[in-house]
């Protein structure tokens, strides 16, 4: 039974699917998914497509390779949500706190903050970036013990 949600971002999926040293560590986390439902904005859909379609253009994986790890992230069942206008405003926000040319990882905050529940990641910038006020809702992934 699902007691809660987590946010996971498209770096946890990703190295839960596809062999990276901290593998075990993403599948340790999946492992909890029998106990809290995995969430992620709308875009985690595309940017775990995209990382395994550039693993299979330079080579590290092979299309049948790719076509498997798909199918896997499919079977974690994240929940996907989409962001409002309330939320896209919270995600410039959050971009320009952590000086990034970017919002994707924003969002991923704003999910976590407006669920307010933890929030994964695999993504060592990120963390990183976070750690100058560190939020005890943020992890990085090898605080799970696989």
């Amino acid at each position: 039974m699902i007691d809660s949600l987590v946010v996971i971002d498209a770096s946890v999926a990703v190295k839960a699917v596809l062999p990276n040293p901290l593998q075990t560590h993403c599948l340790g986390l999946v492992q909890t998914f029998i106990e809290v439902q995995p969430a992620a904005p709308a875009l985690w859909a595309y940017e775990t497509t995209s990382a395994i379609a550039k693993s299979v253009h330079f080579g590290a994986i092979t299309e049948t390779e790719a076509q498997q790890a798909l199918g896997e992230l499919d079977t974690l069942g994240v929940r996907l949500f989409v962001a409002d206008a309330e939320q896209n405003l919270a995600a410039f926000n959050w971009t320009l706190r952590l000086k990034r040319a970017s919002a994707y990882d924003s969002y991923y905050l704003v999910l976590a903050q407006s669920l307010e529940c933890s929030f994964w990641t695999a993504d060592k910038r990120l963390f990183n970036a976070l750690q100058e006020s560190p939020l005890g809702w943020v992890h990085w992934i090898e605080e799970m013990v696989p």
